[in-house]
């Protein structure tokens, strides 16, 4: 029998995990339930996500507000409050299931392999009651326990790149329903017309920690087909402020993300490098947070409708207001008519472009960001295309005092990148001091198959034999190893829960420098201590204060 309250253990400056056992059944699963309700109902408020997983809860927090000290001692305290808490009954949900044929390709492949019929595939597959452990992988997407043993199935060889939205199918011993196109590697028995995930409702889920999941097969031809999200009509507050001539090759909105929905497989998301989305605001007058652009190796190109003021931070490219030069991180006056050309980022990957007032674009869960995976905020939840109108909120013009030049001092220590400062992760005691040595011990490139949903690593792999571990949340910046040893570390659009062993976190004064690294680049991982975590924290906190109005940089 675990011990209650469960033990509650750090992993890196921004992140702890309170674990509450270390398999997958239902005692352990009710007393995640009950650790995740003690933590909502307290309402921590330097709490920025709860991940519930299958064994553990974990807790992202603004070290910026708290120190891990005292967010472990305030975590600890919430949940010997638990037991007053009364748990809800469990919620009975009834999924409807068309099985086989065009929407259920691999039904005959489980048949082979369990040596069932299809039609005994589905009706076993629909007689089981399933329990919703969490949810995870993507928004919506509930992992199931309860399968039939009969009906376990290995995973595909190859995942497929695009698994339509509502396919219910098989991975090994689990169960599972997409909510969104996705690529995926589970074995697609059927699917439903229901949509698990949709953003515009007041709750967004439709499945939740706890509840009980019954498919009820449909009658053949009695399919309908999921309608897609709409997306959110343009925000009628903000006037017309840019014509997208040339996108790039990835430029989106983002902001500070949207804290608060991890438990329902919604990461943060936002800017990659949050640090210069945050001074491009401060230096246009803008609440840090307000949405910009995120432009992915520069090559951008807006016509302005009507004058602006625009700052341009993070990865060095040449920016041009007509014919004239423009200098990066102050204030830039464009005048309507006139094209803002950016040119291929010299260093570093991405460049935030804010406009005084903001981008005004309708508000998705709290958050302009784009999430790209699920089609949702920003603009349509997509990439920029040429032709797009940007939109921003009117305010009045700024003084017309001289912009400071940026010291270059200060922009050579907000733009390093090439060494990660890390603390031990979640998992270095499985994996063993020795993968922590390899971390650190040699550099690593990065591959280019990173994305913002994380960094990919190649060079001696870090604890080759390290085997899978139950499924639990991922802070931003974890590094992960999966099993041929190449660390990953988690970017901004990184899932909520993740499979891989983590060795080590990333330090939250080195977040932003993991946004700027480029395919191609080297990198170097520097084990450090907490107190040097929480100073190498003040010391940006205080450079990233000289450039709101009044400070000193």
């Amino acid at each position: 029998m675990e011990r209650w309250p469960p033990a509650v253990e750090a992993s890196g400056d921004h992140y702890c995990r309170v674990v509450c056992g270390h398999r997958i059944d239902f005692a352990t699963h009710e007393r995640v339930r009950r650790a995740f309700a003690a933590l909502a109902a307290a309402g921590l408020e330097d709490v920025e996500n709860l991940h519930p997983a299958y064994a553990t809860v974990g807790v992202s927090f603004d070290p910026r507000r708290v120190k891990v000290e005292t967010m472990r001692e305030t975590i600890e305290a919430a949940l010997r409050e638990a037991g007053a808490i009364e748990l809800p009954a469990a919620r009975r949900v009834e999924l409807p299931v068309a099985y086989g044929g065009e929407v259920g390709p691999d039904l005959e492949d489980v048949a082979r392999h369990t040596g069932l019929s299809p039609q005994e595939v589905a009706a076993r597959h629909s007689a089981a009651t399933y329990l919703v452990h969490f949810l995870g992988f993507s928004p919506g997407f509930p992992y199931l326990g309860g399968l039939p043993p009969e009906l376990e199935t290995p995973r595909l060889s190859t995942p497929r790149p695009r698994v339509p939205a509502g396919s219910v199918a098989i991975g090994g011993a689990q169960t599972g329903v997409y909510p969104q196109a996705t690529p995926g590697g589970w074995r697609v028995i059927g699917r439903t017309p229901l949509r698990l995930f949709d953003p515009s409702r007041p709750a967004p889920a439709l499945l939740a920690l706890g509840d009980r999941v019954v498919f009820r097969p449909l009658p053949p031809g009695s399919w309908v087909e999921i309608e897609p999200c709409r997306p959110a009509p343009p925000d009628p507050a903000g006037v017309p402020v840019a014509e997208v001539l040339r996108p790039g090759l990835l430029t989106t909105v983002q902001d500070l993300g949207r804290p608060g929905f991890a438990h329902l497989g919604v990461g943060q998301g936002g800017a990659a490098d949050p640090v210069s989305l945050r001074i491009a605001n401060l230096l246009v007058g803008n609440p840090e947070g307000a949405p910009a652009l995120e432009i992915t190796f520069g090559g951008c190109a807006l016509r302005l409708l009507r004058d602006a003021v625009v700052a341009a931070t993070g990865a060095d490219a040449a920016l041009r207001a007509g014919t004239l030069e423009a200098p990066g991180w102050q204030p830039v006056a464009v005048r309507a008519g006139e094209v803002l050309e950016m040119g291929a980022a010299r260093e570093g990957a991405r460049t935030y472009l804010a406009v005084r007032g903001g981008l005004a674009v309708p508000p998705v869960m709290g958050s302009a960001s784009t999430h790209l995976a699920a089609g949702f905020g920003g603009t349509e939840g997509r990439g920029l295309r040429a032709g797009d109108v940007l939109r921003v909120t009117p305010v009045p013009a700024p003084s017309s005092r001289r912009a400071r030049a940026v010291d270059p001092a200060v922009r050579a220590f907000l733009t390093r990148a090439g060494t990660l400062r890390i603390l031990p992760g979640a998992h270095v005691g499985a994996l063993g001091e020795a993968a922590l040595a390899a971390l650190t011990g040699t550099p690593f490139t990065v591959t280019a198959r990173s994305d913002r949903t994380g960094v990919r690593l190649a060079g001696e792999p870090v604890g080759s034999t390290a085997g899978a571990c139950l499924t639990e949340g991922v802070p931003a910046g974890a590094v992960q190893v999966p099993p041929d040893g190449q660390p990953i570390v988690m970017l901004a659009d990184h899932p909520t829960t993740g499979g891989y062993p983590q060795l080590a976190t990333v330090i939250a004064a080195d977040l932003h420098r993991v946004g700027q690294l480029r395919p191609g680049g080297a990198v170097r991982f520097e084990l450090v201590d907490g107190p040097a975590a929480a100073a190498a924290l003040a010391e940006l906190e205080r450079v990233v204060a000289g450039f709101a109005p009044g400070g000193r940089r």
